[in-house]
């Protein structure tokens, strides 16, 4: 019996007892800290109900709450209504961090339990600190959610595959090579990997273990002498074995990581010091307390791994580009479709599911980067509104379609935003469109000195927003991966701190947005790179290109609001996307592309 919210909650509060815990906290992640996970590890959707991909659910004896972000504020009002789950809106006025929650609910001497597995090593040391003052203790030893989980999903199997370095642009052998050569820097002996965007990025291989991002669940253990990669034996084909070991991959069982480092400890040599270099955000509590206590552990402040997969090389760049191009082909044909068929009652799910299946049919498609967010009118404002049947709305002759979505293909990962005119606007849909593309152009066409991050531009997306007191409850920008996660840093676009330094061959979005509840959405959202802009007796310059080729939505654009210059921007873009996608339309859509990227 599929037992509802109010009866998971209860029953874990049950177990709490039962176990001695005053307080439990259910995390979103996995054994690997990734954003995205596979359903085994969906243990705060099944306990709250709410099924965003970020979030933090917080039970004690007799309440339950729930931490969600910006993005999720109108999701988690409708997922966690009826269910005696209290949303908890991040960042707003008087709503505490769900830490803090945590300690002023658990009494003193008290303890606060915790699947060791989903809370990071460094943000399980930043809880304990703040537990001192009451003397609470941290368990991190059972899983309480998966004790009372009927029907738990298993952990995927499917077979991971290889990964051609024609696509990559460097062999795994040459990729070792760079992890050792750093090893060596840091004076350390062994590097261990627990991303799984980064063990894949690695290896050369691509998996299937969690939806629309190709991964497999894995650890690596790259050591000056030997790399181990640590999977489900069942996960590796035997022509994937050979192929790992002929670059000196040895293929060794997912749980057998911390016997194998004690088996390096146990055959050390005498008065040997092993140091072992990693990300302590990416490794998770209970994997850190396993580690031989006589290692040193090498901190890092940014993974190495991640920020070399970061920065795309020469062929990951052309790939990309290729990538970009055909999805371009494919949003065009979308564009057509919805201004065709506006008035036919289709749904929000009904224009996602075309969209899906016309890029799951092009050449080297994998699949779709992240689930496809089709928001009509009001859910428009719902930031990762997820149309689903059969609430999903039906589309009219007017308003905004949200349309943001993604795809996988062997040259590259895409995600694009375009709000779509269905039919006749208002000027107020008019004036929101056109501020939201001035902070996209005038972000987009940055030019900017070396050492500068992500923190310092996002000001320029939000400026023509904030001169009229309005802003956007999301960051700007994100990472992308190649072949792998939507999402990936360790660069970003926000007022949030960020120490990463952009340089060529980062991948970022650029996405402001507006929001007004209850009414609409406008988001626009082109992937942009990181390319050399001119070097001289001033320093370095930097600027971004844009990668994504789709043309923005004429009919919202009031172009009095735009400077000459951002009506230059907005021709000269026209002018690109025609050029490179036009050769892959048809002569009806050819037609279509002429006519909605003419001049303004």
């Amino acid at each position: 019996m599929n037992k509802s919210v109010p009866e998971r909650v209860k029953a874990l509060q049950a177990l709490m007892a039962e176990k001695g815990m005053d307080t439990y906290v259910v995390l979103s992640s996995d054994a690997h800290q990734s954003e995205y996970v596979a359903e085994y590890w969906r243990a705060r959707a099944y306990i709250s109900g709410f099924t965003g991909s970020a979030g933090t659910v917080v039970v004690t004896k007799d309440k339950a709450a729930c931490w969600v972000d910006g993005r999720y504020f109108l999701q988690g009002e409708t997922q966690l209504a009826g269910t005696g789950v209290t949303l908890m809106k991040m960042g707003e006025p008087g709503v505490p961090t769900w830490d803090d929650w945590a300690l002023a609910e658990t009494p003193a001497n008290g303890t606060i339990g915790i699947d060791g597995r989903t809370i990071g090593f460094s943000q399980a040391q930043m809880l304990k600190a703040k537990m001192k003052e009451k003397d609470l203790k941290l368990s991190c030893q059972e899983d309480l959610v998966g004790m009372i989980w009927e029907g738990r999903p298993s952990l995927p199997d499917a077979p991971i595959w290889d990964f051609p370095a024609s696509y990559a642009g460097e062999s795994r052998k040459e990729k070792i090579g760079r992890v050792r050569e750093h090893l060596e820097k840091k004076k350390a002996d062994y590097y261990l990997v627990a991303s799984l965007e980064s063990s894949a990025w690695l290896l050369n291989f691509r998996g299937d273990d969690i939806h629309d991002t190709p991964v497999a669940y894995a650890f690596t253990l790259v050591g000056l002498d030997n790399c181990d990669l640590f999977i489900e034996p069942v996960k590796v084909t035997e022509e994937m074995k050979n192929a790992l070991a002929e670059d000196g991959v040895t293929v060794r069982g997912y749980g057998d990581l911390l016997a194998y480092m004690a088996q390096i400890e146990a055959k050390k040599p005498e008065g040997k010091k092993i140091r072992i270099d990693l990300d302590l955000r990416f490794i998770n509590q209970l994997l850190v307390e396993s580690i031989p206590t006589s290692w040193d552990m090498v901190k890092e402040e940014t993974d190495a791994v991640i920020m070399m997969k970061a920065v795309k090389n020469q062929t990951e760049q052309e790939n990309v580009r290729k990538a970009h191009v055909k999805d371009g082909a494919v949003m065009v044909q979308l564009l057509k479709y919805i201004k065709d068929h506006a008035a036919d009652d289709l749904t929000e799910c009904d224009y996602a599911d075309w969209l899906d299946a016309k890029r799951r049919s092009q050449e080297n498609a994998l699949g779709i980067s992240f689930e496809t967010i089709a928001g009509y009118g009001p859910n428009g404002a719902i930031v990762h509104y997820k149309p689903e049947r059969p609430e999903c709305a039906t589309i009219k002759p007017e308003g905004f379609l949200l349309v943001d979505s993604g795809a996988q293909y062997m040259e590259g990962t895409t995600d694009i935003t375009r709000t779509i005119a269905c039919g006749p606007l208002t000027d107020e849909m008019k004036e929101a469109y056109t501020l939201v593309l001035k902070g996209h152009l005038q972000l987009g066409h940055a030019i900017f000195k070396e050492g500068i991050t992500g923190t310092n531009l996002d000001v320029l997306a939000r400026k023509p927003l904030w001169d009229k007191g309005l802003d956007y409850k999301h960051g700007t920008g994100h990472g992308v991966g190649f072949v792998l996660s939507v999402h990936e840093g360790p660069q970003n676009i926000s007022f949030g701190l960020n120490r990463i330094k952009l340089v060529p061959g980062m991948i970022i979005s650029d996405e402001p947005g507006f929001y007004p509840t209850g009414k609409f959405g406008v988001r626009i959202e082109n992937l942009v790179m990181v390319m050399p802009h001119t070097e001289n007796e001033w320093g370095k310059f930097f600027r971004l290109e844009a990668i994504t080729y789709c043309p923005y939505e004429r009919e919202a654009i009031v172009k009095e609001m735009l400077t000459p210059e951002e009506t230059h921007w907005v021709d000269e873009y026209h002018r690109t996307v025609y050029e490179k996608v036009a050769p892959l339309l048809d002569e009806e859509h050819r037609a279509f592309l002429a006519e909605i990227t003419r001049p303004l």
